[in-house]
């Protein structure tokens, strides 16, 4: 069974089962989804930007970002289709965030390693002898 929720789009009571929003909400998005879908796939709208597809869909902008986020959109092909880079808001049009900041958060994560390796180091190891 499922939990009795609050949607977080509208309000409405709801039974939590598979999805985090009420079947309303949820075929609302559906068909948001794929107005810009259908949009985007026409071949005179693969230069589009993504306010030039919000502006021709009436679909929020956050929510053309939601999509391409949760994957269901891919915009590699599309020259002009940006969005902003989770770490830095540079545009970007691949993934989550722009390389600058790939190479960044792997540079912070080497550094951590290290630091934790060292730090493991200086601990004492304690032996005991099984006589």
């Amino acid at each position: 069974m499922g939990d009795l929720m609050n949607c977080p789009q509208c309000g409405k009571l709801y039974i939590k089962r598979i999805r985090n929003t009420c079947d309303a909400c949820y075929f609302e998005e559906e068909q948001q989804f794929d107005k810009v879908y259908r949009y985007i796939r026409k071949s005179e709208n693969r230069n589009a930007t993504i306010v030039e597809v919000s502006d021709a869909t009436k679909v929020s902008e956050n929510k053309i970002i939601y999509f391409i986020h949760q994957g269901r959109i891919r915009v590699k092909g599309f020259p002009n289709f940006t969005y902003p880079c989770d770490g830095c808001q540079k545009p970007i049009n691949d993934g989550r965030l722009c390389q600058q900041c790939k190479d960044k958060l792997k540079s912070e994560l080497s550094i951590e390693d290290f630091i934790k390796k060292k730090q493991e180091e200086a601990l004492p190891s304690y032996h005991t002898d099984d006589n």
